[in-house]
């Protein structure tokens, strides 16, 4: 496969037969920069097979090295002997063929025109001999060789002194690894008729892969057979059986260890195994920093998924459902009891799951997963385990099936002792208060989240309750207007978070309160808070991240409010991996925020089309119609005034205005809001239809209604408008008087000579500052001054002012 960077044979040649490039190559200028210029002993490209590291020589060496003679060696994995090895230099040098290992070093001390010494998939496993001779050659004092390696797994070299000297300049898989931009340039030239959900869905698989990505693109609906064919001849056939049968267990458990490995394969042979298969790089991945946990990449993993005789399977998947419940992995110990068909096992373990779980990751999905597959007689068979599906089916939008399923509970009422009554009546009161919330029904929400709270203890057990509740009456507290209360309440959920150490809980309700201060208009404040939460749960390192991704969401919304088109589109596109598979209604920001930006760019088709996916999102996940029917409306109404389309922006709002009335009933899920920016919208509809008194009504609720519930960026842009009118209703006034003065511009101008400031000019005559200064300014124009003193000596001079 010699366009995924493999050679065919072992063999001397000269620069001008390099391995070719592949048809559809993307050129990797500042790498191939990097190896060509290095002037290090000692280039070292090492990572799995396919990931480019011969095509990035050839690349690199293409045009020969300047200033220096190049000899590339094709090595295939293969282990040269030392004297095959020295002779095969020697000849390429026109040194005799026998010259002997001992003798070639003494020859390459000499001084002499540079030499590079390409070894291309050079094998791990070489002899002591070949070490030896290899770490001589890298620490003679003087040497004109550089020694450029590819392999797949890093030699027993003195690679730390090297580093130390500087002479080592290492390119493992984070380097190698293909970027988003050069797997579309792979995209344009090997599949450019692929669907983008078909490119998106390969390249989330890939994970950066070059090997996978061309064969997946490539081969069309049997790109996975490719594939496996590959790993069967580059990784496969490289493993002792031993090594093979674990490699192949390994691909079924979401997770392992070291000791993992020790206890599933009889006599530590597993461990051994895994010891082995990590030294040879065969697409094992680390779950965290301290590298405890491992998994085997999930495309390679799910290829050679039917690789196990079925009763090994069994046996492997029992005994590593005990082991990860020992080790805590509570949640993959669950996968495998179902996937074991030991649902009872499985309903054990949930109970034990911590509160604050459901929170990150894939959890919730997962929740939502076992639901469908446990019995209903277990899942409704403890009041833990309705708690737990009920909050799950609510998270996600499914409020009508969270609360059938939270029925349930009624079962165990009253409990056996009056603590226990206690406890099982807040939880309820907790996930009744959500329900009615995200129905709209704010005043019952209310109630039953205050009765929880006097119920609850800050105990860890009642924490997610307790944070449920807090949730709730924030957003119930600023969907009521009262948003200085709701930032209290979530002020002391956020306090109470990080006293529990619970990180997942602490970054939602940050970004509860940074919405309430992009609503307050305090965007400054907003946006230096938020990077600090980013910056806090970037350090994670997680590649699917939920909550991270809803903050980035957070962000975008902020830049698009700052009027950031290009950067709001980015964010959006760095959140959209997170937000991938996730079963939750603020899914839909994403969506909404891409039409958003389409929208601006003028890109109205886009920007409905991704109106119509947030809608399919939303379905498809099951979600309650009013938790986003609202807010697709709402876009639907932005994406006409982009197109200033005014008509179809007054027929239509006129209509969403009746649906939801200021002041009227909604989800606690949607923006608090929602209303009045449909009014806005109206309202504009209105100013450029010239239809300024009805307009200027609607404009007044605006800003009355931002004002006592302190939505004050909404406010903000109402009150421009406003002014905006009576600047244009001012020029009418005055229109065709060059000389003269407004009556308006009079009563500014005899102010101005009493000493008062702008601000005090602008309380007086009930104006805005900005329309003073307007007014200051057409008085000069008029007068032929400059300054405001020139302004009030002239006026007096003239008889205009007393």
């Amino acid at each position: 496969m010699q366009g995924l960077g493999v050679s065919s044979n072992w063999a001397c040649a000269p620069v001008a037969i390099l391995p070719r490039l592949p048809e559809h190559h993307v050129p990797r200028g500042a790498l191939a920069a990097a190896v060509r210029d290095g002037r290090q002993r000692l280039t070292l490209l090492c990572a799995p097979a396919g990931y480019g590291k011969t095509v990035l020589l050839c690349e690199s060496f293409a045009g020969g090295a300047a200033g220096e003679n190049l000899l590339w060696l094709s090595c295939r994995g293969q282990v040269p002997g030392l004297a095959e090895l020295c002779s095969k230099i020697a000849l390429a040098l026109g040194f005799p063929a026998a010259t002997g290992p001992v003798q070639l070093l003494r020859l390459l001390g000499l001084p002499g025109r540079p030499l590079r010494l390409v070894l291309d998939d050079l094998a791990g496993d070489l002899c002591l001999e070949l070490n030896n001779w290899f770490e001589q050659l890298l620490h003679l004092p003087e040497c004109r060789v550089r020694l450029c390696v590819s392999c797949r797994q890093r030699p027993a070299w003195d690679l730390p002194s090297l580093l130390l000297r500087g002479d080592l300049l290492e390119l493992g898989v984070a380097q190698l690894c293909m970027s988003h931009r050069d797997y579309e340039a792979v995209c344009c030239r090997i599949a450019a008729d692929a669907d983008e959900a078909q490119r998106e869905d390969i390249w989330l698989r890939c994970g950066g892969w070059w090997g996978a990505a061309c064969l997946l693109l490539a081969g069309n609906s049997q790109g996975r057979t490719l594939l496996r064919d590959y790993l069967q001849r580059e990784v496969l056939v490289r493993l002792t059986d031993g090594e093979r049968r674990v490699f192949h267990g390994l691909c079924h458990l979401p997770r392992f260890s070291a000791e993992l490995c020790a206890q599933l394969w009889e006599a530590g042979a597993g461990a051994l195994a895994l010891g082995r298969l990590l030294h040879l790089q065969v697409f094992i991945q680390p779950l965290d920093a301290e590298e405890h946990w491992y998994r085997v990449q999930p495309l390679v993993a799910s290829l050679l998924h039917d690789a196990i005789a079925p009763d090994e399977l069994a046996r492997l998947r029992l005994h590593a459902c005990r082991l990860l419940s020992l080790a805590g992995q509570l949640h993959d110990a669950i996968d495998q009891a179902l996937r074991a068909r030991q649902p009872e096992v499985a309903a054990t373990y949930m109970e034990r799951l911590k509160p604050s779980w459901q929170l990150a990751d894939r959890h919730l999905r997962r929740v939502l997963e076992w639901r469908r597959q446990l019995p209903g007689e277990l899942l409704e068979g403890t009041p833990r385990l309705i708690y737990l599906s009920s909050l799950a089916l609510l998270l996600s939008g499914r409020v009508g099936e969270a609360e059938l399923s939270l029925a349930g509970l009624s079962r165990f009422l009253p409990a056996a002792t009056a603590e226990h009554n206690r406890l099982l009546l807040a939880h309820w009161q907790a996930l009744a208060g959500g329900i009615q919330a995200f129905r709209g029904e704010l005043d019952g929400a209310e109630r039953r989240c205050r009765e929880a709270l006097a119920n609850l203890r800050d105990e860890p057990r009642d924490w997610l309750s307790h944070l449920l509740c807090q949730f709730t009456l924030g957003r119930v507290l600023q969907a009521s207007g009262r948003v200085r209360e709701a930032q209290t309440h979530w002020h002391a959920a956020l306090e109470q978070a990080r006293r529990q150490g619970c990180q997942d809980s602490e970054a939602l309700l940050q970004g509860e309160c940074l919405r309430g201060l992009m609503l307050a208009g305090e965007l400054e404040l907003a946006g230096l808070l938020l990077e600090d939460g980013l910056q806090g749960r970037a350090q994670a390192g997680l590649d699917w991240d939920p909550v991270l991704g809803r903050l980035m969401l957070t962000r975008a919304d902020l830049l698009l409010a700052q009027g950031a088109v290009e950067d709001a589109d980015l964010a959006l596109r760095a959140a959209l991996p997170h937000l991938r598979d996730c079963d939750a209604p603020f899914v839909l920001g994403s969506y909404l925020g891409l039409a958003e930006v389409a929208g601006r760019r003028g890109n109205l088709a886009l920007a409905q089309a991704q109106v119509r996916r947030g809608e399919r999102a939303m379905q498809c996940a099951g979600i309650d119609r009013h938790c986003y029917q609202p807010a697709l409306a709402l876009q639907q109404l932005k994406g006409l005034a982009q197109q200033r389309d005014w008509r179809g922006v007054l027929e239509a709002g006129g209509l969403l205005a009746g649906q939801y009335p200021v002041g009227g009933a909604l989800s606690t899920l949607l923006s608090p809001t929602l209303s009045l920016e449909v009014q806005w919208l109206v309202a504009q509809a209105e100013h450029h239809l010239g239809r300024r008194e009805q307009a200027a009504a609607r404009l007044r609720v605006i800003v009355e209604h931002c004002g006592r519930s302190g939505f004050g960026q909404l406010r903000a842009e109402a009150l421009r408008l406003r002014q905006q009118q009576e600047i244009e209703e001012e020029g009418a006034d005055a229109g065709g008087y060059q000389e003269e003065l407004t009556a308006r511009e009079a009563a500014v101008l005899e102010r101005l000579a009493e000493g008062l400031s702008n601000q005090e000019i602008a309380d007086a005559l009930f104006l805005s500052v900005n329309t003073v200064k307007y007014h200051a300014k057409n008085i000069n124009a008029k007068l032929g001054t400059s300054r405001r003193t020139q302004a009030i000596a002239f006026a007096k001079a003239r008889g205009l002012l007393a």
